[in-house]
């Protein structure tokens, strides 16, 4: 926190999608401090107030990538899953293009 600069663009290029459950663990206990609150912390000091923001944020992006990421898993198995349907579709309207055609002829 020596150089502020810094310090602020570590911030913006945390790796959130990298974090670990040890460390959700660790913020939690911070998280769920009654002392740890935006609106108290923002009359002490504001950089302070501002680093509460993204602890927090950070605490709620994990919560929500664990329940985001098995929907995320499920969406790729569904697409995968249809994209092979669709081939056989496909592969079965040219037969009946193929059959229709030859009744035609008939």
């Amino acid at each position: 926190m020596g150089n502020p600069k810094a310090f602020v663009q570590s911030l913006k290029n945390y790796k959130k999608d990298e974090m670990k459950e040890s460390l959700c663990k660790k913020l939690k206990k911070f998280v769920n401090d009654p002392r740890f609150v935006p609106s108290s912390i923002k009359n002490k000091s504001v950089a302070g107030y501002s680093i509460c923001l993204w602890v927090r944020a950070m605490d709620k992006y994990s919560e929500v990538k664990k329940i985001v990421t098995p929907k995320q898993a499920a969406l790729k198995k569904a697409e995968d899953e249809l994209a092979v349907v669709k081939k056989q579709l496909a592969e079965k309207q040219q037969a009946l293009s193929a059959i229709k055609r030859e009744l035609s002829d008939l």
